[in-house]
């Protein structure tokens, strides 16, 4: 398998520049038991999850920005709400 490079670029505010894909889909199902969350993509829908990710992690900001994926891109038929916040302090 070829490696592949993920590239994220940044605004003048320091948030990640996330391309509209119009073909994106992404929708995800919780288990019966709440165990597990099964995320369910199309190509360019998986990408989009990776640069959101990618760009939230390497963000400098800390004002409580956050990615609303569904809002932005209408990726998923459900109206199912998919939510990007980092988070720096671990949890006890």
């Amino acid at each position: 398998m070829n490696p592949k490079t993920l590239t994220i670029q940044f605004n003048d505010e320091q948030l990640p520049i996330l391309p509209v894909e119009p073909e994106a889909h992404l929708s995800f199902a919780t288990h019966a038991d709440g165990n597990e969350l099964e995320l369910t993509g199309n190509r360019a829908g998986l990408l989009l999850l990776a640069k959101a990710a990618l760009g939230m992690a390497e963000t400098i900001r800390e004002d409580g920005f956050h990615i609303h994926l569904d809002d932005l891109y209408g990726i998923n038929a459900e109206g199912k709400s998919i939510l990007i916040r980092k988070e720096e302090q671990s949890k006890p």
